[in-house]
């Protein structure tokens, strides 16, 4: 990949780690999402979920759970909540023990396989994170945003073709999410192929045309191409939405804008 693309790539989307999908949000509460699990299924005591409490608080009485309870459904569920708020706190290793605990209670719940992953993708340790990801795709295969997330895996190993078809499935999903077409655009510039990756960058806009982010890497392969004007045009568009943005600030002064 050039150098002027080097600064977008480190803005690649993937799913906030530790993230719960809307999908099945019900079954199990995510660490934004403001509700108990309690209110739609028989879980731990509402501390361990309630996310008005203190997250230390809330390990806290995620861990008396654990300590306490028998039953392994519940356990299930105080593991992985506890590794969620681990993950939040950047306690990446100790969220996939907990997250481990959890699959071996309840093996067939693809998020947490999903959440592992991305621990896993937090620490470097790529394969894994595959792996998991791949175990989550198998158990739900319809959730775009486990395709993302082993594409962003596959990208970090520098297995761009793998990428590249991950983020297709979620696109494919999920059409009307401007994150894996972002990423899509990062992997065909990783690969040199700077016009599929604006067509990309492109749509990416349609969708969300307040993000800076894509500004930047469209400005960014428009550069790579040799068409100044578009690039300066597009790095003048995220400084406006983002006034702050470096990546974009340096672009036009690599471009005399």
């Amino acid at each position: 990949m050039n150098r002027k693309m080097a600064g977008v790539a480190a803005h690649r989307r993937g799913i906030g780690a530790p993230f719960l999908p809307v999908a099945v949000a019900a079954a199990v509460m995510a660490a934004t999402a403001g509700m108990s699990l309690a209110q739609t299924t028989a879980g731990p005591p509402e501390p361990c979920f309630e996310e008005t409490e203190v997250a230390a608080h809330r390990i806290a009485a995620c861990t008396r759970v654990i300590e306490t309870s028998k039953d392994n459904a519940t356990l299930a569920q105080a593991y992985l909540q506890r590794g969620v708020l681990r993950e939040l706190g950047g306690e990446s290793e100790t969220a996939v023990t907990d997250y481990s605990e959890s699959i071996k209670l309840a093996p067939t719940n693809a998020l947490a396989f999903f959440n592992r992953g991305n621990a896993y993708d937090q620490l470097g340790q790529f394969d894994l994170a595959i792996a998991d990801y791949a175990q989550a795709i198998k158990l739900e295969p319809k959730e775009p945003d486990y395709f993302n997330n082993r594409g962003q895996a596959y990208d970090h190993k520098g297995q761009h073709d793998q990428a590249i078809a991950d983020y297709t499935e979620a696109v494919k999903l999920d059409p009307s999410n401007a994150r894996p077409l972002y990423n899509r655009g990062l992997a065909h510039a990783n690969k040199g192929d700077y016009r599929r990756a604006i067509a990309d960058f492109d749509q990416a806009i349609k969708l969300a045309p307040d993000d800076a982010d894509l500004y930047v890497a469209r400005g960014a392969a428009h550069e790579e191409v040799g068409e100044a004007d578009a690039a300066k045009a597009d790095f003048g568009k995220a400084l406006e939405i983002d006034p702050d943005s470096e990546d974009a600030r340096e672009g036009l002064n690599r471009l005399g804008g």
